[in-house]
């Protein structure tokens, strides 16, 4: 015989001896299953949720820029004096003004600022307004120009907030 017949005929005795040994259990499991029923718990009812108006008129939205006013913020005393009049320096953001050199005439020290074309360079001294924001200039020293801006909080309450302007160095010098 050949190799590969043998081998067949020994693999079909082996399969033939393993099908008679647990046919009890098998022939108990499928009587079993026969009686088998699986057992589902019947969904919970689902509740029905009321129905609430929801009034938008009267609530605040809640991604609106809107502030919580303080009554101390309605008291403010330190709110700015918008009685006096403008002076030029006040048209300009504080960002677009430049501090081009700083001049001593004596012991007063006067600040060059340089403002957005075509205007020209203007100079101020200590207690003279620049920005937008009501800045006040406090303290003018060799390197810098101090600004006190009076600006409104989050809660709309007058706060100060100090900027110092630097004057450009020349070629990395001091």
């Amino acid at each position: 015989m050949k190799p590969n017949a043998l081998l067949m005929m020994m693999l079909l005795i082996l399969a033939g001896c393993a099908a008679e040994q647990h046919q009890d259990l098998r022939e108990w499991m499928r009587e079993e299953a026969k009686t088998m029923r699986g057992k589902v718990a019947p969904l919970p009812e689902i509740a029905a949720f009321p129905v609430v108006a929801y009034e938008t008129e009267t609530l605040t939205p809640p991604f609106a820029s809107g502030k919580i006013v303080t009554l101390e913020a309605v008291a403010d005393k330190t709110a700015p004096d918008r009685s006096r009049p403008q002076q030029p320096l006040e048209l300009f953001p504080i960002e677009d003004l430049k501090v081009m050199g700083i001049i001593m005439a004596g012991p007063v020290p006067y600040a060059l600022i340089q403002t957005p074309p075509p205007n020209k360079p203007k100079h101020v001294r200590v207690g003279e307004y620049m920005g937008r924001s009501f800045g006040r200039i406090t303290q003018i020293s060799r390197d810098s120009v101090t600004v006190l801006e009076t600006v409104k909080d989050a809660n709309g309450a007058w706060v100060a907030q100090e900027k110092v302007l630097m004057v450009p160095n020349e070629g990395g010098r001091k």
